[in-house]
């Protein structure tokens, strides 16, 4: 019996140290700007939406209280969600909920980036996510998520210079040039 636990315990070691983790992140949608006092000529881009085809993805996740148990690995980073916003601030501290924002976005962003894969976009235009939730006994929850949207992507970027007119009463006004 003893040797039997210990033949357990070694193969559960063993199993532990042979799995791996594996993920990757696909950035989408981002443009960062640090603010510094520091006149920048603003970046215009066209967008080209292909309003022929809806893109689809899914993705699933199974969490065992806490641990995620299965699920995907790829993900889309930079996207919002409009259920992050809202709530009263003390809701928005709740360590629980946050939890399960967490949860639900990295589903989310794995559904967006399975459907951004199956061509070459930069984002998805009016995504509709479907959440669904599976719950047994509080024990065991499984997220499913399916997205589609239109596939869009930025073209023809390019800068164009601000011209500051100064008025006579000393007030600034900034045109574009075109």
């Amino acid at each position: 019996m003893k040797k039997t636990i210990t033949n357990i315990l070694l193969i559960c070691s063993l199993a532990i140290f042979f799995t791996s983790c594996v993920s990757t992140n696909k950035g989408f949608q981002s443009s960062p700007v640090i603010s510094r006092n520091v006149q920048l000529d603003p970046i215009k881009a066209d967008i080209k939406v292909n309003e022929t085809t809806k893109l689809t993805g899914q993705s699933s996740s199974v969490y065992f209280l806490f641990f995620r148990i299965s699920g995907d690995n790829t993900s889309a980073d930079g996207i919002n969600y409009s259920t992050d916003a809202g709530g009263s601030i003390l809701s928005q501290y709740n360590p629980l909920k946050l939890m399960k924002t967490a949860k639900l976005n990295k589903v989310r962003s794995a559904a967006a980036y399975k459907a951004l894969s199956t061509g070459d976009y930069d984002f998805l235009v009016h995504p509709n996510y479907t959440m669904t939730t599976k719950n047994y006994l509080g024990l065991v929850k499984i997220y499913e998520c399916t997205v589609s949207g239109y596939g869009a992507k930025y073209q023809n970027f390019r800068t164009e210079k601000q011209k500051i007119v100064i008025l006579e009463d000393g007030k600034e006004i900034i045109l574009q040039d075109k």
